[in-house]
């Protein structure tokens, strides 16, 4: 069981996936504004940001790793087809196995032993994910597969544009790498996403956006601090669990 004080977010996904239904999330009509919002802000405001708590919280990995990402955050939905695994630790130089497997059929995709103290891999299998597919992972030592969906190919297309643009536009104002994945961070936090189950709700994919800050080459010492305290903060009690909409 998970140490109360320090594990909260090794959660439980909100959609529930039992039974034959499949829930498709839709994108709401205001994400084609997300671009021009970044663009025309200062800062960006990501550090200010965290992703609203699960309603059930599992505490079923060892007790030292608590899960985060992907999928574990905000919505089951994920953009990348090579998702960043993400966990925050207190042990120190012990391996573990991460198993990825297909949510239908349960055959393993891809297996790879990670040593504890690194917190995170990345998906590295010959192929990318399916869009529009389910799948689960698990550290060796859980009893909790995490579940996660590859957003569906037409969505997927839609956002790599944006961030294309996105990225152009930051490039020809001369930002800073750092400056560059914080909005697209950003970018992700204010992407809207509806679940059919919960149509009074917007979620946000946030898998991705923590997926983001481990893009930049070189980071400054600053930037380091600052993502690796945001991380660990998402496994307090103390965490905001007040997400803007």
């Amino acid at each position: 069981m998970f140490n109360q004080s320090f594990f909260s977010l090794a959660l439980i996904p909100v959609i529930s996936f039992g039974g034959v239904s499949r829930e498709i999330a839709t994108p709401s009509s205001q994400n084609r504004q997300v671009i021009a919002q970044q663009l025309t802000t200062g800062a960006a405001s990501f550090w200010q940001r965290r992703p609203r708590r699960k309603p059930n919280i599992s505490r079923s990995l060892t007790s030292q790793v608590c899960a985060i990402a992907p999928g574990l955050i905000e919505t089951y939905q994920v953009w990348s087809d090579r998702p960043l695994f993400l966990w925050q630790s207190q042990g120190k130089n012990k391996d573990l196995q991460l198993t990825l497997r297909d949510y239908d059929t349960q055959e393993e995709v891809w297996t790879q032993k990670v040593n504890i103290a690194d917190q995170k891999v990345s998906y590295s299998g010959k192929e990318p994910l399916k869009p529009g597919k389910r799948y689960q992972w698990q550290l060796s030592g859980s009893q909790t597969w995490a579940t996660f969906e590859i957003m569906p190919a037409e969505q997927r297309n839609q956002i790599q544009l944006d961030l294309q643009v996105l990225e152009q536009k930051l490039k020809a104002n001369k930002a800073s790498s750092e400056e560059i994945a914080l909005k697209k961070a950003d970018y992700f936090i204010n992407y809207e996403i509806k679940h059919n189950t919960e149509k009074d709700k917007i979620f946000h994919p946030w898998s991705d956006a923590l997926q983001v800050l481990y893009t930049v080459e070189n980071a400054s010492l600053s930037f380091v601090e600052k993502r690796e305290a945001y991380i660990a903060n998402l496994c307090t009690d103390s965490t905001s669990t007040n997400s803007q909409k």
